[in-house]
């Protein structure tokens, strides 16, 4: 048993029941939390993955110049 683990237990069992049954249900709810972060970033993007493909662009497009085009003349519409 870890370090953590036997305090826990050792602070539950100082505890009413009342107290007990709720210091449980917190930390069972942390647990559930963490656990369904973990999974949702199993099922995200590799880790890495937005370093590698802006590096990637960065050095396909190195030298390239990127100038804004003239936006031209604002179309005039007939009124209705």
């Amino acid at each position: 048993m870890s370090t953590i683990a036997a305090e826990l237990h050792a602070r539950l069992q100082s505890l009413d029941p009342a107290a007990q049954a709720h210091v449980e249900k917190l930390i069972r709810e942390a647990l559930a939390l963490a656990e369904s972060r973990r999974e949702s970033a199993a099922q995200g993007w590799p880790p890495g993955y937005f370093e590698a493909t802006a590096g990637a662009l960065a050095g396909a497009l190195a030298g390239e110049p990127f100038e804004r085009p003239p936006e031209g003349e604002f179309e005039v519409r007939e009124t209705w």
